[in-house]
């Protein structure tokens, strides 16, 4: 049974802290903010066709934000207005984003990101008010449009030199040639060197399409060697019934290490259905149990971190919405208990 919200009033510790209303199609239309149970501020939706207004005032009545939007015929945004900023988009027929560009009180270009689709590659361009080429983010995807690879580059702040092309990076200095160029495509002064490359990052998927490392590379800035270097990766490890059994990330950095292994545990039910699970990171273990109704709903959850340390329990209506929320915590000795309620009033 598919049922809407009319409205929501979260409580807290028996004072009111904020109510939420929505339409019959499900979008919300004002929102209404407390302190210490008295109203802090109010903001109003409004919907018409292609267009959406969003005006928050203070607890005086005073306007303090405008928020408006225009769509196109396919739902997407073609024009955002914040404050005295502005913000304009452009699509492919495929709806594939082409181009952002932020203006703004009086109508002067800040900056501009362009996007471009070759093949399984994302491009995507920032520039500044200038039409100047600032940085560059090359994504390439799988079939599955998950990210294989990406790279990150940026122009930098000195005047170093780094490798040549012909140092093993003829691939990089392929993608920076881009930095040559204006918005318009007019040439500019513009050396470029490995030292324009940040970051870049190695992803490796499973056959179910979960995510099994990410490794991350950087261009070695401070050694006489012209190099990639490995900074750092997250390994993810799964057990027969593709759940996550191991977290494991770490970065390198020059003056220290930074480490984290998780392991996880299950408990299923007769359909597979989690209804316990453990993780356990060396210095935190957290215990969660969650509970369906016959429908397979969930209709209550606990989390139990360090035995006792932190409490959290969850209560949900039939409908899957929260109704309450307690959380305690007894930490070196002093105790603190927060109790929220979730008030609903369905159409």
């Amino acid at each position: 049974m598919s049922v809407k919200i009319k409205s929501r009033k979260t409580i807290k510790n028996a004072i009111v802290q904020r109510i939420e209303y929505y339409n019959t199609e499900g979008k919300i239309v004002r929102v209404e903010e407390y302190e210490e149970g008295i109203v802090e501020s109010v903001a109003v939706y409004k919907y018409e066709n292609q267009y959406s207004l969003m005006e928050r005032f203070n607890s005086k009545g005073i306007l303090c934000r405008r928020e408006e939007k225009w769509y196109n015929e396919n739902n997407e945004i073609e024009k955002e207005e914040f404050g005295f900023e502005s913000y304009y988009y452009q699509y492919e027929a495929d709806k594939r984003l082409l181009s952002m560009k932020k203006f703004d009180s009086e109508n002067n270009i800040e900056n501009s990101i362009e996007y471009r689709y070759v093949e399984d590659y994302e491009y995507r361009k920032f520039f500044n008010s200038s039409g100047i080429l600032l940085s560059l983010y090359v994504t390439r995807y799988n079939d599955a449009k998950k990210p294989l690879r990406t790279i990150y580059f940026e122009i930098p702040h000195h005047d170093f030199i780094g490798a040549d092309e012909s140092e093993g990076y003829k691939e990089f200095f392929e993608m920076m040639k881009v930095f040559g160029f204006d918005i318009d495509g007019n040439k500019v002064d513009t050396k470029i060197s490995m030292y324009f490359l940040v970051e870049e990052t190695v992803f490796e998927y499973d056959q179910f399409g979960n995510t099994i490392s990410e490794e991350m590379y950087h261009y070695d800035r401070e050694s006489v060697e012209d190099k990639l270097v490995f900074r750092g990766g997250v390994y993810n490890y799964y057990n027969e019934n593709n759940l996550l059994i191991k977290y494991h990330s770490f970065e390198i950095k020059t003056d220290w290490d930074d480490e984290l292994c998780c392991l996880y545990d299950y408990v299923l039910d007769e359909k597979g259905v989690i209804i316990e699970k453990s993780t356990d990171s060396g210095f935190n273990k957290v215990i969660e149990k969650f509970n369906y109704n016959s429908e397979g709903t969930l209709i209550s959850y606990v989390e139990n971190r360090n035995e006792g340390e932190e409490i959290k329990e969850i209560l949900y209506d039939d409908f899957g919405n929260k109704v309450s929320e307690i959380a305690e915590s007894n930490f070196e000795g002093e105790y603190e208990k927060d109790i929220k309620e979730y008030q609903i009033e369905y159409y």
